[in-house]
């Protein structure tokens, strides 16, 4: 035995060589990836210097009212927690482009993730008599508004529309598959289906005897309000229970009335002969919220959707194609084809298909119809085959061509 080798520490024994070289693989990875700046700790950077940027609250107009086109800020009258929104905390189920809705507690200063633009609803046909017309710009109460996310919170740039990419406060009733995480009330999130009903508000007084009487008066900048509803009738309510996210922990949201079990008093009502079923009963404290504007007077850039900008690149593409026989027909087949059961189909593919029918659409047209027809706001991944398709067959429709 004693000129046998004997094994010391130092020997490499199995897969030695493997490992040292997955070992130079992940290291060489690693620096490509900080290089490049592709890293998941930068990406949580960006994202959150993107929805921690500081906002200057502005006002359109020189006077102590809301009007539609501020940068506001929603806070709790009670706590002075501020309505505040993630878009990376997304609703991850197929169609449903949303996310989370919280109160952050302690805000230091406005910041994209806190702010808000207040936009009007237009209805989708024309407002009935039973809804007045207001010729200005100032918030009424009584008068339907909505509320999107400052669209500095995912990087892009605001204007008077809420930004290309608009992301409104919307609410669901209680349902099996809608509901708020931890208190288990009303959804109360923030979406991209804009134009939805599910996304007007109306902004009215906290003491229900006051509510006839101020219909159609201004919002005044600081006054305790109600935001309710429109849909369901349920105002905007502070619960106390914590949502941990990626801030901080934070409080939830909900939609429901927070009111006491106790009777009313009544007596005065009483001798005046109204009776007890027509007495209202005031909410509590937990849904009074107020609106916080700015002192800097200044009108935001005109709204730019991605659909206008998308509109002229559909017609010339229907003009294109419609000019070949078959054309347009082999590329809704086509899309039929490689859609999946949620109508969505890769962004790649849908270039490809597009050469393969003959388009010569420039690339900045591609980009512009992938921005306009992406689910949820998220361009590059995928589209919504679907909705393209309607809409190429109204414009080819609409230029004689079926």
């Amino acid at each position: 035995m004693r000129d046998v080798t004997r094994f010391n520490p130092v020997c490499l024994i199995g897969n030695w060589a493997e490992d040292r070289e997955l070992q130079r693989t992940i290291l060489k990875d690693l620096l490509s990836r900080k290089g490049t700046g592709t890293l998941k700790l930068d990406a949580f950077r960006q994202r959150m210097a993107s929805a921690l940027a500081e906002v200057n609250l502005t006002r359109v107009a020189d006077d102590p009212y809301v009007h539609f086109g501020d940068v506001v800020q929603l806070v709790h009258v009670d706590t002075g927690c501020v309505l505040a929104g993630d878009p990376a905390d997304a609703d991850t189920r197929p169609g449903e482009q949303a996310c989370a809705a919280t109160a952050a507690p302690d805000v230091r200063a406005p910041c994209c993730r806190n702010s808000l633009i207040i936009l009007p609803y237009v209805p989708p046909k024309t407002a009935t008599a039973l809804e007045p017309s207001y010729s200005d710009n100032t918030v009424h109460y009584g008068q339907k508004v909505r509320l999107a996310l400052h669209p500095g919170a995912w990087g892009d740039a605001a204007d008077a529309g809420g930004g290309p990419r608009p992301m409104c406060l919307f609410s669901k009733p209680v349902s099996t598959t809608h509901a708020s995480r931890y208190a288990r009330q009303q959804l109360v999130g923030f979406t991209a289906r804009v134009d939805s009903f599910d996304c007007a508000w109306v902004v009215v007084t906290p003491d229900p005897n006051l509510r006839a009487a101020s219909e159609g008066v201004e919002v005044a900048i600081g006054a305790p309000v109600l935001l309710v509803h429109c849909a369901t009738q349920k105002p905007l309510c502070l619960e106390a229970a914590r949502y941990p996210n990626d801030y901080g922990i934070e409080l939830e949201v909900s939609a429901r009335s927070a009111t006491v079990n106790g009777l009313k008093l009544s007596l005065e009502q009483l001798s005046q002969g109204v009776q007890k079923g027509f007495l209202p009963k005031g909410e509590q404290t937990d849904n009074f919220w107020t609106f916080v504007g700015g002192t800097k007077v200044e009108e935001l850039p005109p709204a730019r959707s991605s659909a206008d900008e998308a509109a002229a690149f559909m017609d010339g593409l229907v003009t294109e194609l419609g000019a070949r026989q078959g054309a347009l027909s082999l590329l809704e087949r086509k899309l039929v084809t490689l859609e999946n059961n949620h109508q969505l189909m890769p962004a790649e593919d849908f270039k490809l298909v597009l050469r393969q029918v003959g388009s010569q659409l420039p690339e900045d047209g591609i980009v512009a119809l992938i921005t306009r027809y992406a689910p949820g706001g998220k361009a590059g991944a995928s589209i919504d085959a679907g909705l393209f398709r309607n809409d190429l067959r109204a414009a080819a429709t609409a230029a004689g061509l079926r």
